[in-house]
């Protein structure tokens, strides 16, 4: 019986130390991102991870807008998720440049250029408490709101003016990398307005 307890509470303090573990690294992205340096910030991100999930977002809000698609069966709605997947990608190419992920991170906008390349204005995609801010704010609310979903994924859910919204992390070696982020609602309905608005256009 001794023996059962004692496996019982070396396996709980694995698992806490674990979590602590995860959760500095959720700590140690937003210090990053509160010094505003691109190359820093990069390199706590996995870019591949975090456009797939940013993507897939935004190709359900695509299919969910999309009138062109509510009657189409499984296999069709999935060629035009796929064609839907390929514009947002395109859109988010342009929209996660180290620069608009640094701001993102660290001022809590991220935007896109307006009109031509040339265009010096922007327009705003998205606004968010800067990450570190969000940790300030509420260090015991994000210690409470964060879980595992996977053996090596771990998602912290913070507070922002618009509701809540997930930080999704990874472990890649030995560091923990941003790898996704919920994006609200009404962002993904405009960015899937886009598309749309980008094949009705061709």
């Amino acid at each position: 019986m001794r023996k059962l307890i004692g496996a019982g509470l070396a396996l709980a303090i694995i698992v806490l130390a674990y979590w602590v573990w995860a959760l500095a690294g959720a700590a140690q992205l937003a210090a990053v991102a509160a010094t505003g340096d691109a190359g820093a910030i990069m390199r706590r991100i996995d870019l591949p991870s975090l456009r797939r999930s940013l993507g897939s977002q935004i190709v359900r809000a695509y299919l969910k807008q999309n009138p062109k698609t509510q009657n189409l069966g499984p296999l069709a709605r999935g060629l035009a998720g796929s064609l839907g997947g390929s514009v947002a990608d395109a859109l988010l190419q342009q929209a996660l440049t180290p620069e608009n992920l640094a701001a993102l991170l660290s001022k809590g906008r991220l935007g896109i250029p307006a009109g031509s390349d040339q265009s010096p204005d922007a327009t705003t995609l998205w606004r968010m408490p800067p990450l570190d801010e969000a940790f300030r704010s509420g260090p015991l609310q994000a210690a409470f709101n964060s879980y595992f979903d996977g053996p090596f994924g771990f998602v912290v859910a913070l507070d922002s003016g618009g509701g809540r919204y997930g930080v999704h992390l990874h472990l890649s070696g030995t560091r923990w990398l941003l790898a996704g982020l919920d994006i609200p609602t009404e962002v993904s309905d405009r960015l899937a307005r886009e598309i749309v608005e980008k094949q009705d256009a061709s």
